[in-house]
C-alpha cells in the first residue's frame, strides 16, 4: 500500500484526539519557557504572587491583601488557582516564596485557550484550519509571555475562549446543546472570577454583533436553559457576597475608585495612546501569525462584502464577530496596556489560519510578499529586543556590546532561515510549521535564556542574593526597614513583614540591630536622620545596582545593619559625606 501523502498525514494529526493532544503538548512546551528561570517580575506579578502567598500564610481565602492593605482590584479566582498550585507542589518546595508554582495556572491557561481555539476553529472553519489556528495561537509571542507570568491574563483568555468556543459549537448545531450551554455558563462565571467584566463583555459583544449581522438568533436558545445561569450564579455569587460582607462594601467602592473608574476615565495606563495603538502593535505581539495578517485581511474584507446569510462565509462571520467588536472596544478605551486585546487573539489567529489555507486557491498577488515583509520587519524588532536584553547580563561595557551583537546574529540567522524557507515551501501547512518553529525558537531565546541571564533587570533578586551572602536575610521576628524601594517582588522574595517606609518614618523608628535597605535617591536623607539619632548604617559590601522594572529606572540599593554611630565601620559612621548614587 502506498505511503500517505503529506496532506493525508497532516489530516491524520489534525483530527480527533491526536489534534487535541498535539496542541496541548505544544502549548505546554511554549508556556513553560522561562517559568522556572525568570525571577518574579514587577509590578503586577509581584503583587499577585505576594497576595496569594499571604492567603496561604493566613488561611483567609476571601480577602485579597498586600501586606496590611486590601487589594481591591480583581476577584479572587486567580489567587485560588495559584494557591491550589502551590499546595499541590508543596512536596517539591521548601518554602512558599518560590515563584514557579504560582505560574502554573497561567501556563494551563495557555493550554486551555489553545485547545478551545481548536474546538471553535474545527467547528467553524474545519479541522485543518482550526488546527493551524491553534498552533499559531499557542506559539504566539504575547500569549507565551503571559503564560509565563503569574497574573490573570492567560487564565482569563483560557476561560473566555472556552466560553466563545461553546457558542461556536451551538452555532453549528452541537450534538448536546444543553451540555454545551452549561460549558458556556461555567466558563463565563470562571472568567468573572478571574477578571470581572472582560469575559461577559467579549461574549456579549460576539452575540450582539452576530445577531445584528445575521438577524437570526434561534441557535442561541439553549443558553436560556435555566441550569446554565444557575451554574454561573453558584460559581461567582458566593464570593461576590462574602467579599462585600467582610469588607463592609469597601471592596466594590475601591474597585471602582482604583481600577474600573480610572481605566474608563483614562487616568490609569493611558500612555497618551490614541485609537490604533493595539492595531499598530498587533503584528509584533501576534508573531508568528504576522505573516498571514495580509491574507486574513483579504479574507475578512470578502466576508464583509458577502451576503449576510451566505453559508460559505458563515464560520468567518462568527470569527469576525468574535474579534472585531472586542478589539474595537479596547481601542476606544483610553487606558492602554499591550495585553488588553489578548482575548481577541484566538479569533485573529483563526482568521490568519483561514487566510493562510486560502492563499493557494485565491492566488492573491500581494498576500505572500506583504506578509513576508511584515514577518521580516517585526521579527527583526524581536531580534533587536533580545539583543538589547542580552546587554543587561553583568559585565563590562565591551562585553555587553559583544553579547548583544552575538545574540542578535544568532536570532537573525533563525529569522532569515525561516524567511527563505517560506519562499521555498508553498504548502500552507508547511508554512504554518515553519512559522511555529521560528516562534518557539524566539520564545526559548527570550524567556528561556536571555531574560533569566539579564540580572541587572531584576534588582530585587540581586538584593536578596547580596543579603544572603552577608547573612542578613530577615527573620519573621526581626525588623527589616526598606526605604524608598517599594517593589513587591522584594517582599515576596523575603518576608511579608518587611517594613516599607519613607526616610523620616524609618530613621525615626529604627533601633540598633535592625536591618535596613535604602534606595539611592533617599540615601542621604535617611543617613542624616539616622545620624541625628546617633545611629548609622553599617554596610558590609558594595551596594546593589540594577533596574527597578516597576519604575523603569536604574536604582542603587544600600543595605546593612543599624548600629550606634560610634561603632559603625567605613564611611557610614559619623559625619560621612553624602553619597551621589
Amino acid at each position: 500500500m502506498a505511503a500517505p501523502t503529506s496532506p493525508a498525514l497532516f489530516d491524520q494529526f489534525a483530527r480527533g484526539w491526536r489534534a487535541y493532544a498535539l496542541i496541548a503538548l505544544l502549548a505546554l512546551c511554549a508556556g513553560l519557557f522561562g517559568v522556572g528561570r525568570v525571577p518574579v517580575m514587577d509590578i503586577d506579578e509581584g503583587r499577585f504572587v505576594q497576595a496569594t502567598r499571604q492567603m496561604l500564610d493566613t488561611g483567609d481565602f476571601v480577602r485579597i491583601k498586600l501586606q496590611d492593605a486590601d487589594r481591591s482590584r480583581k476577584p479572587a479566582g486567580i489567587h485560588w488557582l495559584q494557591a491550589a498550585s502551590v499546595t499541590a507542589m508543596s512536596p517539591f518546595l521548601d518554602r512558599n516564596n518560590v515563584v514557579w508554582p504560582y505560574r502554573i495556572p497561567s501556563v494551563l491557561g495557555l493550554v486551555m485557550a489553545a485547545l478551545a481555539t481548536l474546538w471553535a476553529g474545527a467547528a467553524l472553519l474545519g479541522p485543518r484550519t482550526g488546527f493551524v489556528g491553534a498552533v499559531l495561537y499557542a506559539t504566539g509571542i504575547l500569549a507565551g509571555i503571559e503564560a509565563m507570568t503569574a497574573k490573570t491574563d492567560s487564565v482569563l483568555v483560557g476561560f473566555t475562549t472556552l466560553a466563545i468556543a461553546a457558542l461556536a459549537q451551538l452555532r453549528v448545531g452541537a450534538a448536546r446543546p444543553r451540555l454545551t450551554a452549561l460549558v458556556f455558563w461555567g466558563a463565563l462565571a470562571c472568567g468573572i472570577m478571574i477578571k470581572g467584566p472582560v469575559t461577559p463583555m467579549a461574549c456579549g459583544l460576539t452575540l450582539l454583533a452576530l445577531g445584528v449581522w445575521e438577524r437570526r438568533a434561534a441557535w442561541m436558545k439553549p443558553l436560556a436553559w435555566w441550569p446554565g445561569p444557575l451554574l454561573a450564579i453558584a460559581i461567582a455569587l458566593p464570593w461576590l457576597i462574602a467579599i462585600g460582607v467582610v469588607t463592609q462594601g469597601r471592596f466594590y467602592t475601591e474597585l471602582w475608585a482604583s481600577e474600573l473608574g480610572p481605566k474608563l476615565a483614562g487616568t490609569d495606563h493611558a500612555h497618551q495612546a490614541l485609537p490604533g495603538y493595539f492595531l499598530l502593535l498587533l503584528p509584533l505581539l501576534i508573531f508568528p501569525a504576522t505573516y498571514a495578517l495580509p491574507a486574513a485581511a483579504r479574507l475578512a474584507w470578502s466576508t464583509l462584502r458577502a451576503p449576510r446569510n451566505d453559508d460559505e462565509h458563515s464560520g468567518l462571520r462568527f470569527v469576525l464577530a468574535w474579534a472585531v467588536p472586542t478589539f474595537l472596544a479596547f481601542e476606544l478605551m483610553p487606558s492602554k496596556l499591550v495585553h488588553y486585546t489578548l482575548p481577541t487573539y484566538p479569533a485573529i489567529t483563526l482568521l490568519c489560519a483561514a487566510g493562510l489555507m486560502a492563499m493557494p486557491q485565491k492566488r492573491w498577488r500581494t498576500a505572500h510578499p506583504v506578509g513576508t515583509v511584515l514577518f521580516a520587519v517585526f521579527g527583526a524588532l524581536l531580534v533587536a529586543l533580545m539583543a538589547f536584553i542580552a546587554s543587561f547580563v553583568p559585565g563590562d561595557f565591551n562585553a555587553d556590546i559583544r553579547r548583544a551583537i552575538g545574540a542578535g546574529l544568532i536570532m537573525a540567522t533563525f529569522l532569515v532561515g525561516t524567511i527563505i524557507a517560506l519562499q521555498i515551501f508553498r504548502r500552507p501547512t508547511a508554512r504554518a510549521g515553519l512559522l511555529a518553529l521560528c516562534a518557539l525558537i524566539f520564545s526559548f531565546g527570550l524567556r528561556g535564556h536571555f531574560l533569566p541571564e539579564a540580572r541587572s533587570l531584576f534588582v530585587s533578586r540581586e538584593a536578596v542574593e547580596a543579603l544572603t551572602r552577608a547573612h542578613m536575610l530577615p527573620r519573621p521576628d526581626q525588623p527589616f526597614w526598606v526605604v524608598g524601594f517599594t517593589q513587591p517582588s522584594f517582599i515576596f522574595m523575603t518576608q511579608t513583614s518587611v517594613l516599607l517606609r519613607e526616610p523620616e518614618a524609618a530613621a525615626g523608628e529604627a533601633h540598633a540591630g535592625d536591618l535596613m535597605m535604602v534606595e539611592g535617591r533617599t540615601y542621604d536623607e535617611t543617613m542624616q536622620r539616622l545620624h541625628d539619632r546617633g545611629l548609622a548604617l553599617d554596610e558590609p559590601d558594595q551596594p546593589v545596582r540594577g533596574i527597578a522594572l516597576g519604575r523603569g529606572e536604574r536604582t542603587t540599593l544600600y543595605y546593612g545593619r543599624v548600629v550606634e554611630a560610634d561603632t559603625a565601620s567605613g564611611g557610614a559612621a559619623g559625619d560621612a559625606p553624602p553619597r551621589n548614587p
